[in-house]
């Protein structure tokens, strides 16, 4: 009988580095694999199989305001849409549970928005990125 150990991860759990920089202010992390799927048709009014197309990645990454700055002033004509660099996100669990590493690879930013409003005591930056493939489990 196989044992699987179910040790959960939380947010204490994960490092991120971007640009080979281990991030502090980072706030939120998502990413996303899709592929387009479809019905293969064919006798019958039922599908026969499932059929595969491209895949897409994206994702975004919520940070600190100093940290896009400290990003932009290292970027290329301090530029980040000029950017092409890789995401690790590794989650390594206090409770000695299987630690985990993501690598999002050939990932650029899509836009870059500040926003600040009365009362915020400081800035997140949500930057969205797409990119070309996640190597799971590294």
């Amino acid at each position: 009988m196989a044992v699987f150990n179910s040790s959960e991860y939380s947010w204490a759990d994960l490092s991120i580095a971007l640009g080979g920089r281990i991030l502090d202010g980072v706030t939120g992390l998502e990413y996303t694999e899709k592929q387009d799927k479809d019905r293969l048709y064919g006798r019958g009014n039922k599908p026969h199989k499932i059929i595969r197309g491209n895949k897409e990645f994206e994702g975004k990454i919520t940070i600190w305001q100093s940290e896009l700055e400290a990003m932009v002033r290292d970027a290329p004509d301090n530029d980040l849409l000029k950017l092409n660099f890789e995401v690790i996100a590794t989650y390594k669990p206090h409770d000695g549970g299987q630690t985990v590493t993501d690598i999002l690879v050939g990932c650029e930013w899509t836009e870059i928005k500040k926003a600040f409003s009365q009362g915020d005591k400081n800035m997140l930056v949500e930057l969205p990125f797409v990119f070309l493939n996640v190597k799971p489990q590294q």
